[in-house]
């Protein structure tokens, strides 16, 4: 019997938001057998996508990261969140795709 080898190559696409588009939101995680809440911070790019820049666990550090970033006005590169769009028959839609 003849071994085929299959190689699956995934790129993340990322982008650059404005400092004032960032925030921090608080995500409940699960680390080793508890649950944590850890603070990750968003951007939204031109075409309103979600865009993840970092990820702290302490709330004022992501909150001073966000300032700092705002206070020296450089754009931060991220990964984008693919836009979820609504669902009407209970699949997902793919990014750019309408779901009927």
């Amino acid at each position: 019997m003849e071994k085929t080898k299959y190689e699956l190559k995934a790129e993340l696409q990322t982008a650059m938001v404005l400092p004032k588009t960032l925030q921090a939101e608080t995500q409940m995680m699960p680390m080793q057998g508890a649950t944590i809440a850890m603070f990750a911070v968003y951007g939204r790019t031109d075409d309103d996508r979600k865009v993840w820049v970092a990820t702290f666990l302490d709330d004022e550090e992501a909150m001073a990261w966000v300032q700092a970033s705002k206070v020296f006005g450089r754009a931060v590169k991220g990964a984008v969140i693919a836009k979820q769009l609504e669902v009407t028959d209970g699949t997902q839609a793919a990014d750019g795709e309408k779901a009927n």
